[in-house]
């Protein structure tokens, strides 16, 4: 694999400006990873805070044994009784077959950065990747991309909406389970590695009752030989070590919402967009029944909590109750989930893809309020792969990738057209409409001076005669694009290829279509990267 190192803007300002060192970070952010005792500082930080480490261990001891998970795992799971013991963690929902490729990259940065700092700060430093189960948006989760017919197709697992269950209640139905994921894998077309590839996915499928279980299996595989730690942040067990914190989330809610509000309204101010969705009266909690997950917002008339339309009414008390006794009926939001985390670990560095770095800005404050840091906000790996066959291809229609990743790709084909057609078509047939309308409009005034009733006759007539030549344009065209075929099919493929359906690679790509490529040894191979955190975006060549 090589690699080349480029600046390329994320998807929102904010992060843009963040990942390239011009964003303000103390407005936004606790420490600036400029620092180069960042790390040192935010271990300092959090020495002394206490933790329910032993609680923690035994919770992950045994949700891990649920997936046989590998040695490593295990003995990163020990590592967190060690009081000087730090995580660097991230997080994604669960998606199928792990979602799009920026999930592996989240992986692979909490990975590397994990080991860096280990050997950097002397202290064990554990790779946990919060796996966000208590989403309850199915559809974000419940398909992958595959190219069929010269296109890119969105392959739903077949399952019918129950309510708005949490991710991790959703059951998954093995037979179809099957039967999905052979559909999915034949499209990447047979090779040496397909029948290991279905073996291994089979085999996690039958240690998994639900999307989250399937998810977490895969991943724990995976990086079996890196000791990642999945944290299901649905499972019930962790809500009973949350109990405590979720009492104190209820008590401040305010608080963290004023603080929210204040620090979008000081980034509004700075020209930055507000990403999240909140409001005066939120509570920033959801209440769950086991079917659906409601929002709740606070009604300080009432002195209630309730959901939005209302079905769904708390008092303070009875919410309360339910963090003590029954906290699994209770779950967070974008909101209070980072500080739910920053209460259960040790958290050296959080790990975030753009989108995550802009909205973490704004809750800057709502640490404050319990008098925490937030975490160094670290950047994920941001790649794109290119195949040897793509590069082929870039070479021989001489385009720069750079076009392509910056979205380009149509405006630089069309150019491409014209030059290789060595007519100007437009122009051409721009200038004849204009001659022809030049004398058809008097034979259309001699017409109407004859008998104004051919009005109707005289204007379809015109319409007709410019069809005509716009049929001919039209023809001309489809000509030069069958001439150029073998051409025009190189700039498809090279589009779906790095910039499907005009998205970005990761956020289409699916791991599995590259390990059927080229071998289980391709992640590996990726986690040899250097330089995963530094900011730049990868252009990794195989």
């Amino acid at each position: 694999m090589e690699v080349r190192e480029i600046s390329l803007g994320a998807t929102t300002l904010l992060a843009t400006d963040y990942i390239n060192g011009v964003f303000p970070t103390e407005k936004g952010f606790s420490y600036s990873l400029k620092a180069e005792d960042v790390f040192w500082r935010r271990l300092s930080d959090i020495k002394n805070r206490a933790y329910l480490r032993r609680e923690l261990v035994e919770y992950l001891r045994s949700y891990h044994k649920r997936f046989q998970a590998g040695s490593k795992t295990m003995e990163n799971i020990e590592k967190l009784l060690d009081r000087e013991s730090v995580v660097v963690v991230g997080g994604q929902q669960a998606g199928l077959l792990t979602g799009p490729l920026y999930t592996i990259y989240k992986i692979i940065t909490i990975i590397t950065l994990a080991k860096e700092q280990e050997r950097q700060l002397g202290v064990p430093v554990v790779p946990i990747f919060w796996i966000a189960g208590e989403d309850h948006d199915i559809a974000e989760v419940n398909h992958v991309y595959v190219v069929e017919g010269g296109k890119m197709k969105k392959v739903v697992y077949p399952h019918a909406p129950q309510e708005k269950r949490m991710v991790a209640d959703v059951p998954l139905d093995r037979q179809i389970g099957y039967e999905w994921v052979t559909s999915v894998v034949k499209t990447y077309g047979e090779t040496e590695t397909t029948n290991k590839l279905l073996d291994f996915l089979f085999r996690c499928l039958e240690e998994s009752q639900t999307f989250v279980d399937f998810f977490a299996s895969i991943v724990l595989r995976l990086f079996a030989s890196e000791g990642l730690v999945v944290l299901n942040a649905a499972d019930a067990g962790l809500r009973t070590l949350e109990s405590g914190f979720f009492t104190v989330l209820i008590e401040r809610h305010r608080e963290i919402t004023a603080a929210v509000l204040q620090k979008q309204e000081e980034l509004r101010r700075l020209g930055y967009k507000q990403m999240l969705d909140i409001h005066a009266h939120s509570a920033n909690l959801f209440y769950y029944d086991g079917r659906e997950r409601w929002l709740l917002e606070y009604d300080p008339q009432k002195e209630m909590f309730r959901s939005k339309k209302g079905n769904i009414m708390l008092a303070k008390e009875e919410l309360m109750q339910l963090a003590k006794t029954k906290p699994a009926c209770l779950s967070n939001n974008v909101v209070t989930r980072p500080l739910m985390q920053e209460f259960l670990l040790p958290t050296l560095a959080f790990v975030a893809g753009p989108g995550e770095i802009a909205y973490w800005a704004e809750l800057k404050e709502a640490f404050s309020v319990f008098g925490l840091q937030m975490p160094p906000v670290v950047p994920r790996v941001q790649m794109t792969i290119v195949e040897r066959s793509i590069q082929t291809d870039l070479a021989d229609i001489g385009i720069d990738i750079m076009d392509v990743l910056e979205g380009r790709i149509e405006a630089v084909k069309q150019q491409w057209l014209a030059k290789k057609a060595r007519y100007p078509l437009e122009d051409l047939f721009a200038k004849a409409k204009e001659e022809i309308e030049k004398i058809h409009r008097p034979l259309r005034e001699i017409g109407m001076e004859i008998d104004r009733g051919l009005a109707g006759v005289l204007t379809k007539n015109a319409a007709f005669v410019q069809a005509q030549i716009d049929f001919l344009q039209q023809t001309l065209q489809k000509a030069l694009i069958r001439k150029y075929e073998a051409e025009l099919q190189k700039f498809l493929r090279v589009e779906m290829s790095l910039r499907p359906d005009g998205a970005p690679q990761e956020r289409i790509w699916n791991i599995f279509y590259y390990i059927n490529k080229y071998g289980f040894d391709f992640v590996e191979k990726l986690l040899q990267l250097n330089g995963h955190w530094n900011g730049m975006h990868k252009i990794v060549y195989i």
